[in-house]
C-alpha cells in the first residue's frame, strides 16, 4: 500500500445544485446522493450551489450565480457570488406540480462552466385559504397573481350560465379534499341564487340565470368554514 497522497480538485468546469433531500458525493457518477424531498407552495426552501470539477469535487470560485425555475410564477432570488466555491439561496415555489430549479454561472471567465438543473420536485398546494370563482370566459391559472386568465364573456338575461368554484391556497393552487358548503350571491338583486352545495374534492359547479340587464357580478362564499377565515371571491363585472 502506498503512502497517502494528496489529491486536489481539478479545474472548475460546472455547477452543482443541491436541493433538500440531496447530499454532495464528490467523485461519484452523479456527484450526489438522496432524492429531492416534496415541497409545499408558498413555503421557502434552501438550496446549495457549488463550483465543482469534472468529477463533482468542490472548487474554490467566486463567480456570480443565478437561479431560474420551471415554475414561471416563482420570483427568483437575487444573483449572488460564490464564497469559497459555494452559496445558498432561498426560494419559494408558487405553483403546484412537478418543478425543477437551474443554477447558472453568470460571470465565468471562459463561459464554459456548465449549468446544473435539479431533478423534478413534487410541489403540493398549501393550506386552503380562499375560494376561486370562475365564470364563462375565465380559466384557472394556478400560481399566477390573479389565479386565472381570460375575460368574462357577455351574458344574456334569462339564459343560464355555469360557474365553477374551487378551494385554493394563497397562490390559487387547487386544494382537493375540501368539502365545505358554498353559497352564491349576485349584484343582480332579482337573480334567484342556486341552492347552496358542498364542494366535492375541492370543487363544485353552479348554474345561475341573470334576470336584470346591466353590469353584474357573482360572489362565492364558504358557509361552513371551521375557522371562518376562508376568503370569499367575487367575479369581475
Amino acid at each position: 500500500t502506498s503512502p497517502a497522497m494528496s489529491v486536489t480538485a481539478g479545474a472548475y468546469t460546472k455547477l452543482q445544485l443541491l436541493v433538500p433531500g440531496e447530499t454532495a458525493a464528490p467523485g461519484s457518477a452523479t456527484g450526489k446522493t438522496g432524492t429531492p424531498s416534496a415541497q409545499t407552495a408558498a413555503i421557502a426552501l434552501t438550496l446549495t450551489v457549488n463550483a465543482v470539477d469534472a468529477d463533482w469535487n468542490l472548487v474554490s470560485a467566486a463567480d456570480n450565480v443565478g437561479i431560474t425555475s420551471s415554475d414561471t410564477n416563482l420570483t427568483p432570488p437575487a444573483n449572488a457570488a460564490l464564497v469559497g466555491g459555494t452559496q445558498t439561496f432561498s426560494i419559494t415555489f408558487k405553483t403546484a406540480g412537478s418543478r425543477t430549479l437551474t443554477a447558472s454561472d453568470l460571470t465565468g471567465a471562459n463561459g464554459t462552466q456548465t449549468a446544473n438543473t435539479s431533478p423534478a420536485m413534487s410541489v403540493t398546494a398549501g393550506a386552503y385559504t380562499k375560494l376561486q370563482l370562475l365564470v364563462p370566459g375565465e380559466t384557472a391559472a394556478p400560481g399566477s397573481a390573479t389565479g386565472k386568465t381570460g375575460t368574462p364573456s357577455a351574458q344574456t338575461a334569462a339564459i343560464a350560465l355555469t360557474l365553477t368554484v374551487n378551494a385554493v391556497d394563497a397562490n390559487w393552487n387547487f386544494v382537493s379534499g375540501v368539502t365545505d358548503t358554498v353559497g352564491i350571491t349576485s349584484s343582480d338583486a332579482n337573480l334567484t341564487p342556486p341552492a347552496n352545495a358542498a364542494l366535492v374534492a375541492g370543487t363544485q359547479t353552479f348554474s345561475v340565470t341573470f334576470k336584470t340587464a346591466g353590469s353584474r357580478t357573482l360572489t362565492a362564499s364558504d358557509l361552513t368554514s371551521v375557522n371562518g377565515t376562508q376568503t370569499a371571491n367575487t367575479s369581475p363585472a
